[in-house]
């Protein structure tokens, strides 16, 4: 069954050939794995599932999901797909933070430039199914910076006294990230935060905030994986070639392309997500349930 699935997979995603090994070496059996406890905590009454899948830009996570989603659906399961990036904030909201705590929060991607309570409400309803007939899984459109309207979010049908879900796959770049010391956040770690934060309190707010409700939607977690970069080194480059395919995306869709960033406007992008990443690096691999590495090409090499 598993080959089958890839290969569409891989067709309906115009992926190439080789990642067919990759998927049959490294999903299928997490796929696997996953079945198994899911009905394990189904038995036990703590339904559904929840799978975080962690890593840097640019380092597959929303292809993996979406993979394990396939794989798991061909099952029978019902798979609720979310991200963390569906539950950024919109574009006025982050000017007002701008404005009145630091003018770096109107970039989205820190810590404190998601709703987190509408993601920690998203899934209270996705495991009480009774609160209403459907529940919205909300999106967010990065061309256009914004949240899509909510009539455009998909739907999940409510199932009486079970999950609307029996797994959910939650992705994210900061995702099981823990505050850092005060030490660790005295130094600036890049030109952005020596030139545009040299008072660091906009990582102070950043670290603030991820010490909140981030990990009271952490903690929801019955299973991290982590895809695991080779360095941070490696995540301009990703980045680089993410932003092209949003690009490409972006002008095959009714909908407006993204602003294009020069690689120096990438860098300067990317700056704002370097601390944390460069602390999940080291934190995660003895955090995670699930290592899989990475290698500067972006394929898995190894798990453990």
């Amino acid at each position: 069954m598993h080959t089958h699935v890839i290969q569409r997979f891989i067709d309906s995603h115009a992926l190439p050939q080789s990642y067919a090994g990759d998927a049959e070496l490294w999903f299928a059996p997490l796929a696997e794995e996953i079945v198994v406890a899911s009905k394990s905590n189904e038995s036990i009454g703590t339904a559904p599932f929840i799978l975080g899948i962690s890593g840097c830009q640019g380092s597959g996570k929303s292809t993996a999901c979406e993979l394990l989603e396939s794989l798991l659906s061909a099952q029978g399961l019902v798979v609720a797909r979310l991200s963390l990036d569906d539950f950024y904030l919109s574009q006025q909201q982050r000017k007002v933070l701008a404005q009145t705590v630091h003018p770096l929060l109107a970039t989205r991607g820190a810590p404190g430039t998601h709703d987190t309570g509408l993601a920690l409400t998203t899934l209270a309803a996705i495991r009480d199914s009774d609160r209403s007939s459907v529940i919205a899984l909300p999106r967010f459109d990065k061309p256009t910076d914004n949240p899509l309207p909510r009539k455009e979010w998909p739907m999940l049908s409510a199932r009486h006294n079970r999950p609307a879900a029996d797994i959910v796959i939650l992705e994210g770049w900061c995702l099981g990230a823990t505050p850092q010391s005060a030490s660790e956040l005295a130094l600036a770690c890049n030109s952005l935060e020596r030139e545009e934060d040299s008072d660091g309190h906009w990582r102070g707010f950043v670290n603030e905030k991820l010490a909140g409700d981030y990990q009271s939607l952490f903690s929801q977690l019955d299973r991290l994986l982590f895809l695991e970069a080779p360095s941070f080194e490696c995540v301009l480059n990703w980045r680089i070639r993410q932003e092209a395919r949003l690009r490409a995306h972006g002008s095959n869709s009714s909908r407006p392309a993204p602003a294009l960033m020069s690689e120096t406007q990438v860098e300067r992008f990317v700056q704002h997500f370097e601390r944390l990443t460069r602390h999940c690096l080291v934190q995660l691999p003895s955090v995670a349930d699930t290592v899989f590495e990475l290698d500067t090409t972006q394929r898995i090499v190894g798990r453990r």
